[in-house]
């Protein structure tokens, strides 16, 4: 006999592959294809019959097609709703561009009063070798199992098909062989088994005390993300900093090597030089990440710091890149203090700090 399960949940759509059908091998989003996932689910999970969705569609579009301007969108339309009201909210979302939104939306509704869980699919709804009803269902029975709020991610493992549940400022995007996501730190914060979810016991996850306190908004009721724009770039050999332009842009976020370095030497491929380029325009400079642990550092970072290059800590590159265009973008922020400040837990080990007035 099968136990049905109740609750009242707020569908988020955006699109992405989880929103799209495929015809003549193109995938893409086309008239009511974002409501399929629901119609399915309904179809394959009966014992969620009692279960009340609610649905409402910001947008629809490929997700990598995102903009920052789109998390205004997203933004406005979680922050216009009555958490309260709610088991939890869905955001279905593309797997492209999926982990810099769950680091926005982490930051942007740490104060949710409950559970928003992102999730995404690796081929269309309708595609029986996919992932979408799995992905869908876990948060389902996350939302209405683990009795937390806060910002969550949901996708099944491809190597030992775990049903995941990552904390959505630490996503890691997907490698491009195996479409594997990861957890800035390692691990997950916990997995979705037989309808029930189970937390890991690892000391780098916040244990649900902190998860449960009350935390006040970082953003007000009506954001513009895309007003300042942040440059993120990659360190890499070879790298030549004379090619970029840095017109137009409110801020630079360097993610360097794992030890946080980059290059120190040379005309073109020096941090160096770039950070005086950097300096006559008045944009400040991040680097990193640097990791709270270490006390040592390398003799190409001695001059970083009198070139008045700044350090940011202990961060993913896509936590680092969103962090930057809220520090820059938000009012009534101070912009070192945030990037410096743990938001969200996007930092490991590290306790939120960051508490604006």
């Amino acid at each position: 006999m099968l136990k049905y399960k109740e609750g009242r949940i707020l569908v988020v759509l955006t699109g992405g592959t989880i929103g799209s059908t495929c015809s003549d091998g193109v995938r893409a989003i086309e008239g009511d294809s974002p409501y399929l996932l629901l119609r399915e689910f309904r179809r394959a999970f009966p014992e969620y019959s009692e279960c009340e969705f609610e649905v409402i569609n910001p947008c629809s579009i490929l997700s990598e097609n995102l903009t920052c301007g789109l998390w205004d969108v997203l933004y406005d339309a979680l922050n216009q709703t009555d958490t309260a009201s709610y088991s939890g909210i869905i955001v279905t979302h593309g797997s492209d561009t999926l982990a810099y939104t769950a680091a926005a939306i982490g930051m942007l509704m740490r104060h949710t009063s409950c559970p928003i869980v992102l999730t995404a699919a690796d081929r269309p709804v309708n595609d029986p070798a996919g992932n979408a009803l799995p992905n869908f269902c876990a948060s389902v029975d996350f939302i209405l199992s683990s009795g937390l709020k806060g910002v969550f991610v949901s996708y099944r493992r491809n190597a030992d098909g775990a049903q995941a549940i990552y904390l959505a400022a630490r996503l890691r995007s997907a490698d491009c062989f195996c479409d594997e996501f990861s957890s800035y730190g390692g691990g997950c914060f916990g997995r979705v088994s037989e309808g029930a979810f189970r937390r890991d016991d690892s000391p780098l996850n916040p244990d649900p005390s902190q998860l449960m306190r009350k935390f006040t908004p970082v953003a007000p009721s009506r954001i513009q993300l895309g007003r300042r724009k942040v440059l993120l770039l990659r360190s890499y050999p070879g790298m030549d900093y004379s090619a970029v332009d840095l017109s137009g842009f409110a801020a630079v976020v360097n993610y360097g090597y794992h030890c946080a370095t980059a290059c120190a030497e040379g005309e073109s491929t020096s941090l160096l030089r770039f950070a005086e380029r950097c300096s006559e325009k008045g944009l400040p400079l991040w680097l990193g990440s640097f990791k709270h642990s270490e006390s040592e550092i390398y003799s190409s970072q001695m001059e970083m710091e009198s070139r008045r290059i700044l350090r940011f800590y202990d961060m993913s590159p896509e936590a680092a890149y969103v962090k930057a265009v809220l520090a820059y973008n938000l009012p009534a922020v101070d912009p070192e203090e945030f990037m410096r400040g743990c938001v969200y837990f996007e930092m490991p080990a590290m306790p939120v700090s960051y508490l604006p007035e």
